[in-house]
């Protein structure tokens, strides 16, 4: 009799469906909640966060603040009327002007554009987990989606303050708006109560996130290695400075953790970090060993051990650049790169290869010229 009903017990509600990705991060009921709740209604400006020293997530507006209201709407009053528990950090509406001091990420906004979603990632300076996040919450919402490296499209400018952005652009059609508002604010909420439930899946994703990124990385330096696929020190850095960005994506988690941060968790990190060393060689670009940017002889191409540092808080004077720097058509959003590398601890030489990979080959001659020129004018000092 007990097998007889265990049996229809099988029958009648047969197995569970698999979860969508992104409900690996919050759980189906909430992110149904989320995504069904109306846009109509009073304007919310900030949802309260439940600890004042947890920082802030901001979703950003330019030119249009609509589909950012819409976000916090879809939010607000779910959680005033308790269908969603009470985030951690604040969510909060801010304009492209300023930052907040306690941000821990941004979500941004950009005009709507195109027929596809897209999600554009942050600059390599402040990779961060936002990427991931809205890029899963992306696919939840619209099944194909275009995520693509940074492009300057009105984002503030707030990675000097090492806070990191990801722009969500909608596509120019009826649903765009809606669907835009929907992924900002799964994904700001999602940021705003980790650690959460969703945390485990999140360092999976990441991992996957990182080899498929990686891969993008990898297509780009079979092009450059040519027909007969060799691989040039341009090459090499490249590929190893992607590496080394999806490493710092992967340390950003810990940002978002309560301090001290849990030595097992921390443990966990700096495996999934050398993990991902291993494509390194199989991709196979070269059978050398991965070694990091600062221990790695960087051979004809010179070496400036020299160290930059910024001798005050805010954004730097832009002297003219060197007339070799010119050539690139974002030469505005290089420079500015190239002043978010700067921490006291990255030499020229290792800012130089930073930059060159993420947005083509510079000669270190270049890049020390124009810290020379910083330097005259009293923004860094070099020693």
């Amino acid at each position: 009799m007990k097998l007889l009903v265990l049996l229809l017990t099988i029958l009648q509600f047969g197995p569970r469906a698999p979860l969508t990705p992104a409900e690996t991060l919050l759980a189906p009921e909430l992110l149904r909640t989320i995504e069904r709740n109306s846009v109509e209604g009073p304007s919310v400006r900030i949802v309260q966060g439940s600890d004042a020293n947890a920082g802030e997530i901001a979703v950003v507006c330019g030119e249009n603040c609509e589909p950012a209201e819409w976000a916090l709407r879809k939010l607000g009053p779910a959680v005033a009327a308790r269908q969603i528990p009470q985030p951690a950090r604040t969510i909060r509406i801010v304009t492209v002007e300023g930052p907040r001091a306690n941000t821990k990420a941004a979500i941004f906004i950009a005009a709507s554009s195109g027929q596809t979603m897209k999600v554009v990632r942050g600059l390599w300076s402040t990779a961060s987990i936002g990427d991931e996040v809205a890029e899963v919450f992306a696919r939840h919402a619209m099944g194909v989606v275009d995520a693509r490296a940074y492009e300057r499209i009105g984002q503030p400018r707030w990675e000097m303050s090492g806070i990191p952005i990801t722009t969500i652009v909608p596509p120019a059609d009826a649903s765009g708006f809606d669907r835009a508002s929907f992924i900002a604010a799964a994904s700001a909420y999602f940021l705003a109560t980790l650690p959460n439930a969703g945390s485990e899946a999140l360092l999976s994703h990441l991992t996957v996130g990182a080899h498929a990124r990686l891969a993008e990385d990898g297509r780009k330096a079979v092009a450059q290695m040519g027909a007969q696929q060799r691989a040039s020190a341009d090459v090499l850095i490249m590929f190893g400075q992607a590496i080394e960005r999806e490493q710092r994506r992967m340390r950003s988690f810990e940002k978002f953790m309560p301090t001290p941060v849990d030595p097992m968790l921390h443990s966990r990190i700096l495996d999934m970090e050398k993990g991902i060393t291993s494509v390194w060689t199989s991709m196979g670009i070269t059978s050398s060993p991965f070694v990091p940017a600062a221990e790695r002889i960087r051979g004809r191409g010179g070496e400036d051990r020299r160290i930059v540092s910024r001798t005050g808080t805010g954004p730097l004077p832009t002297p003219e650049p060197p007339t070799a720097m010119l050539k690139f058509p974002n030469v505005d959003v290089v420079i500015y790169e190239v002043g978010n590398f700067i921490d006291g601890k990255r030499s020229i030489s290792d800012i130089r290869d930073a930059v060159s990979a993420e947005f083509g080959p510079i000669a270190l001659p270049v890049v020390a010229d124009y810290f020379e020129r910083l330097a005259k004018a009293g923004a860094i000092t070099i020693r």
